[in-house]
């Protein structure tokens, strides 16, 4: 079997012990021990090994960048799995050739194919003496060594440097981080990590509310640094320190660290004016209910991946579901006769694995159209059950019953591009988690009551409908000036004014009171305004 390890991508802040490493590239023990032997650096060189994800990364990508010319003595080149190995001395054997020369053949310990290399007399001699001695083929050239793995502080040039002193710790916290989602575990593992590299790769049980309150003001100067520059945003500086701020509560429980002073995780606490929004603060963009018809009114028709992207695009407008979600949505989520579909954690990447029921906004019906007319075509097809609705493009024709269910595409990034070709053919910008800021807004418009606002921020999977008002569909600058100048011209009149100009029309106050004079400037206001005022000369 054929492996080059290219899919397999290791997170380069993770650390991963033995049989992690197995399972992410899927060899055998024997495989890493070879990889060890022919260079791979493990974080502390005890036992049990433990490998940085960086370290791995960095051997696979040298192995298959070096070449037959640079070879080390004792390596051969795969042609199979592309790799550069030491093949195990008991597969290796020879075939002399003229002119002092040896034909080898041997057996790629990592794919398994047939591997061969033309030999000189001084490393077939090295290799014959490894065979009688039955050592590994990478001791010939240990004396000249491997290319550094830049572990450590003192790490030359060649690559990124990182140090692999608190591996084990983070080893341990990645065990207990088990609770989080994937990528809030890396999210955490990149705040961690760079206050590593911050400190100059000391222990983490030696860290002091100095080193905290130092690393503090750090994030602080580079949150007041435009982007241009390397800053950070707000939101990317409160992550990091309260991601750090909960590490070391972690890390004040665990052995070897208990000494740790218990003010430390306080002295990540960031002062209050440090992430204050900016007074330009950019709004992100996003459209009208009637922008977006009219954007999917535009959007081409003629094939059938067209119609695809078209009511994916129109769905995602019906039912608020994020990218990820919304693309594996399969016909057992949707309830037609009630408008609603499914967001099910155990068959789809959900936010917080959250499942819930989500009813189609109201509002929506012309999005609700296009998608159903793209449901109906499926079904014509043979789509049913678990089959995806939206499907990758050489599975959209007819399908036989007993085949195995046809799987929804698997990445957002063809959703990504509808909307992409989508909103330049209306020259505005516009994403697929756009969409919730227009509900958002579109919900503003129309909700009436608080338990109305609630309902519609848990149909967008809020269970705080706060959640929905700090963070989608915010007003802009513009919006905000639009509606106070409208407030505050003659037009805009309270419901009690309005009441009192009704009153004053039909006589109800009596005459030179106060409440009778008020409402009579108001009439006149209003008439004034109405353009049925009449200026008496």
């Amino acid at each position: 079997m054929s492996r080059s390890y290219k899919n397999v991508r290791p997170c380069i802040h993770m650390v991963y012990s033995v049989e992690e490493v197995q399972s992410l590239y899927d060899v055998c023990r024997n495989t890493v021990s070879n990889w060890v032997g022919a260079g791979l650096t493990t974080s502390d060189g005890e036992l049990p090994y433990l490998f940085r994800g960086a370290e791995l990364k960095r051997f696979h990508d040298e192995r298959r960048q070096r070449k037959r010319r640079n070879l080390r003595l004792g390596e051969f080149k795969c042609t199979g799995c592309g790799q550069a190995v030491f093949p195990e001395t008991k597969t290796v054997s020879f075939r002399e050739l003229k002119g002092n020369k040896w034909f080898a053949v041997a057996t790629c310990c990592d794919c398994g194919r047939m591997i061969t290399k033309l030999l000189g007399a001084t490393e077939h001699d090295k290799i014959k003496a490894c065979i009688t001695s039955n050592t590994g083929l990478a001791r010939i050239d240990e004396d000249k060594g491997e290319l550094s793995g830049c572990i450590g502080k003192d790490s030359p040039s060649q690559g990124v440097a990182f140090v692999t002193i608190n591996d084990r710790i983070i080893h341990d916290w990645q065990a207990y981080a088990g609770r989080y989602n994937p990528k809030t575990k890396q999210a955490h593992l990149v705040s961690i990590r760079e206050f590593e590299v911050f400190l100059g790769g000391i222990s983490f049980a030696k860290v002091t509310p100095k080193h905290a309150g130092s690393y503090r003001d750090h994030l602080v100067r580079f949150a007041k640094l435009p982007r241009e520059e390397g800053g950070l945003s707000n939101s990317t500086v409160c992550h990091r320190a309260a991601q750090l701020s909960l590490f070391f509560k972690w890390l004040r429980g665990q052995s070897g660290c208990r000494r740790l002073s218990v003010s430390i995780p306080d002295y990540f606490t960031l002062p209050r004016g440090a992430t204050a929004k900016k007074s330009r603060e950019e709004i992100k963009p996003y459209l009208s209910i009637e922008e977006a018809w009219r954007m999917v009114e535009t959007m081409p028709t003629t094939t059938i991946l067209q119609r695809r992207d078209r009511a994916m695009v129109a769905f995602t407008y019906v039912c608020g579901l994020r990218a990820q979600a919304l693309i594996a949505v399969r016909f057992k989520h949707l309830d037609l006769q009630r408008r609603t579909v499914m967001q099910d954690a155990r068959d789809m990447e959900a936010k917080n694995s959250k499942s819930y029921r989500a009813r189609w906004f109201p509002r929506t019906e012309s999005f609700q159209e296009i998608f159903l007319e793209w449901i109906e075509e499926l079904r014509v097809l043979g789509f049913c059950g678990r089959d995806g609705i939206f499907p990758a493009s050489s599975h959209l024709g007819k399908r036989s019953v007993d085949l195995a269910p046809v799987e929804p595409i698997q990445t957002a990034r063809p959703l990504q591009t509808a909307f992409a070709c989508a909103s330049s053919a209306i020259e505005q910008p516009c994403s697929p988690h756009s969409a919730r800021h227009t509900l958002k807004a579109l919900g503003s418009r129309i909700c009436r009551t608080q338990d109305e606002r609630k309902a519609w921020s848990m149909h967008l999977g809020h269970d705080d409908d706060q959640i929905t008002e700090r963070h989608y569909g915010k007003m802009s600058q513009e919006q905000s000036d639009a509606l106070m100048e409208a407030m505050c011209s003659d037009e805009v009149f309270t419901e009690d004014e309005k009441d009192m100009i009704i009153d004053y029309h039909e006589n109800r106050f009596r005459r030179g009171t106060s409440e009778y004079r008020a409402a009579r400037r108001l009439a006149e206001k209003r008439e004034k305004v109405r353009g049925d005022y009449e200026v008496i000369e």
